[in-house]
């Protein structure tokens, strides 16, 4: 029998203000509906606070909501793994809360640091415009307000990023102890983004087959960072290690000029992995 079923439109990695998006996760969840998405996963940074919200709009307007966190972690090659479908929060909350915490000391940090270069920068400015979580893309956006620079990406470029000025590192979770704890609060851990900095080179497949004994499950293989040759080598090794294929935008509202679903365009078998996804859910 022909499947007459129209293709889910889904987008597994979103933003919002819990942490560093400009949008609420209620106008998130406004967004998909308007844009023609019934399934997104809500991501923030360190968090899970915007969930709760971002899951009473998607029951008013027919959305469903994957619960989801994407959790810093590695040395000063900052890698980053998403958990989706924690079920015990609290536990994984108790953790991200001690991270929240290393996020406002170097926030004080990078704010002194700015203010010694002869910007006028207050931590409170930054405060203003944090709904949870805050981030360097916060101070960015004041830096941009202030005319120090042009855009977010100038921020980074000159003051904000490793070997910059304004630059402070952060002690942060192993990437091994990011997958363990996702993995033992009941959530599935995937990589996001790996090609995002460094490519397919730092990310061979011994890399992912050494995480699977932590509980990895999957690699966010389809994501704009990632060039067609990139996406086709993730692909690739995830198949070949048994990992779920999964993908998303990294919507963060105005921060980045990206859209939900943007990036997911070339991927074929969409449709089959997200089932895949969800049956390791457990729905």
């Amino acid at each position: 029998m022909i499947n007459t079923q129209p293709p889910i439109r889904f987008d597994l990695h979103m933003h919002t203000t819990a942490s560093d998006g400009t949008d609420t996760p209620r106008e998130v969840v406004q967004l998909a509906k308007r844009s023609g998405f019934s399934l997104i996963a809500i991501t923030d940074h360190d968090t899970m606070q915007g969930v709760a919200e971002a899951q009473e709009a998607g029951k008013a307007l027919g959305v469903r909501i994957i619960p989801g966190v994407e959790i810093s972690a590695g040395g000063q090659t900052e890698v980053h793994v998403l958990g989706y479908g924690v079920r015990d929060v609290e536990k994984l909350e108790d953790v991200l809360r001690q991270m929240q915490k290393m996020r406002q000391l170097r926030m004080v940090q990078m704010v002194d640091k700015l203010s010694a270069m002869g910007i006028d920068i207050r931590l409170e400015e930054v405060q203003a415009l944090s709904g949870g979580i805050i981030g360097r893309s916060h101070l960015a956006r004041v830096l941009v307000q202030k005319g120090v620079v042009r855009d977010v990406r100038e921020a980074f470029i000159r003051y904000l990023s490793p070997g910059k000025p304004g630059f402070v590192a952060r002690k942060k979770l192993t990437v091994e102890d990011a997958v363990s704890l996702i993995t033992t609060c009941g959530g599935l851990a995937v990589i996001a983004h790996p090609g995002q900095n460094h490519g397919e080179k730092l990310w061979p497949a011994e890399r992912f087959r050494a995480l699977k004994p932590y509980g990895l499950r999957g690699i966010e293989v389809y994501h704009l960072a990632h060039a067609p040759l990139v996406i086709s080598g993730f692909e690739r090794i995830a198949r070949s290690e048994g990992l779920l294929v999964t993908g998303g935008s990294d919507y963060h509202g105005q921060v980045k000029t990206v859209t939900i679903g943007q990036g997911l365009e070339r991927w074929r078998t969409s449709q089959t992995d997200l089932n895949l996804f969800l049956k390791a859910l457990g729905e």
